[in-house]
């Protein structure tokens, strides 16, 4: 079997990119979003991580074998990634050929392939986490693992090491780590299940998502 690292390295049109936008080091920029009169803030996505989903997208919508992306949320240089979080934005949606998740990526600040900036995204729950708004719901258990794991101090939100975030498309038939053709439910599950072995103190999925 491939190593982890290498085959997300072979995958044909991935990336990698700074996941925050920051100043002045590790420190993470936020901005404000007002929502029903008050006031929510949110950290910043960096414009590089911004690109690579939008171009990733767009680059695949009109290809038929096309499935969706597979993302890691890591740290470390792409030689020695140390993934952090595994996830996965579907093309087709529950309802409609293309997921609202990525439907009008450019735009779509709210929901953005899940890391979007209202709640039930990764953005806008982990910056729940840190920051305490009000919202339909309290901060979730899972972000606030996250923002213990990712962040030294809260206010301001200074990282404990840059935040890599890898993006890769996924098409009908691509190989696993295990040499067999995967879709993309299944390649995000033998993702999960491989880094949970190789790297078990570090990843955030809990209970195989």
């Amino acid at each position: 079997m491939i190593s982890f690292n290498s085959w997300l390295h072979s995958n044909q049109g991935h990336s990698y990119t700074p996941l925050f936008e920051t100043i002045e080091g590790l420190e993470v920029d936020t901005k404000i979003k007002i929502v029903k009169d008050k006031e929510r803030r949110l950290l910043k996505r960096s414009k590089l991580m911004e690109q690579a989903v939008i171009e990733t997208i767009e680059s695949n919508m009109l290809d038929p074998q096309w499935e969706g992306i597979i993302y890691v949320m890591g740290k470390g240089d792409i030689n020695d990634f140390i993934p952090l979080y595994i996830g996965k934005a579907d093309k087709k949606g529950v309802k409609h050929d293309v997921s609202a998740n990525i439907r009008n990526i450019r735009c779509n600040q709210h929901m953005f392939a899940r890391w979007g900036d209202g709640l039930a995204y990764h953005i806008g729950d982990l910056s729940q986490a840190l920051f305490e708004f009000e919202g339909y719901q309290k901060p979730q258990k899972k972000y606030k693992r996250w923002a213990e794991a990712l962040f030294e101090t809260y206010d301001p939100p200074i990282l404990r090491e840059q935040v890599v975030f890898y993006i890769t498309p996924w098409y009908g038939g691509q190989l696993g780590l295990s040499g067999l053709p995967c879709s993309l439910p299944a390649i995000e599950k033998e993702m999960i299940a491989i880094a949970s072995v190789q790297f078990g103190e570090d990843l955030l999925n809990k209970d195989g998502v």
